[in-house]
């Protein structure tokens, strides 16, 4: 990954339980090292003003930190079709039902889901269960792309690459070694 696409990050923006799991890039630059963008100050102000959820761009990095790691943990265990371990389940069910929803059918007979308030981590905790043990648990996949490692929804069942860029660089990887 480029510097420029790290500070840019066009990743951020599609879904906030993506957008704050994939503050962490793998194994980029010559020392093969992962770069936490909550742990730098430049990335970090970068990542808030992208990420869509305002109220997630807000919180405070010592409760961004640890709601990353469940949200991390939760999806590398369905990106490969594995429930998450107790204590993650645990803590994602308990911060989610802080996250009150109702439903509400619409003017087209639709059933539709919504959020009426509730602490921001709540809501990402909601979220992320909805993500890995929903339907479109099958879709999670993480990048194993060098330099990359995001975790992204699959839109073809044989999509193996986040980008096409990521693809690009897996391929040219190969035929270099």
């Amino acid at each position: 990954m480029t510097t420029r696409s790290l500070r840019q990050m066009p990743w951020v923006g599609e879904n906030a339980v993506l957008d704050l799991a994939n503050t962490v890039v793998c194994e980029t630059g010559p020392a093969r090292r992962d770069i936490d963008l909550l742990a730098d100050v430049e990335l970090l102000a970068s990542w808030r003003e992208r990420v869509a959820d305002r109220r997630l761009a807000a919180l405070p990095i010592e409760e961004l930190t640890p709601l990353r790691g469940l949200v991390r943990q939760a999806l590398e265990a369905a990106s490969r079709d594995a429930a998450p371990d107790e204590h993650v389940r645990a803590e994602l069910n308990k911060r989610a039902e802080t996250a009150p929803v109702t439903f509400l059918l619409t003017s087209d007979g639709n059933l539709e889901q919504r959020e009426t308030g509730g602490p921001v981590d709540g809501s990402i905790a909601r979220q992320a269960l909805a993500v890995t043990a929903g339907p479109d648990r099958a879709r999670v996949r993480r990048c194993h792309a060098p330099s990359c490692g995001m975790y992204f929804l699959a839109r073809r069942r044989d999509q193996a690459w986040c980008t096409v860029g990521c693809g690009n660089r897996a391929r040219s990887a190969r035929r270099e070694s």
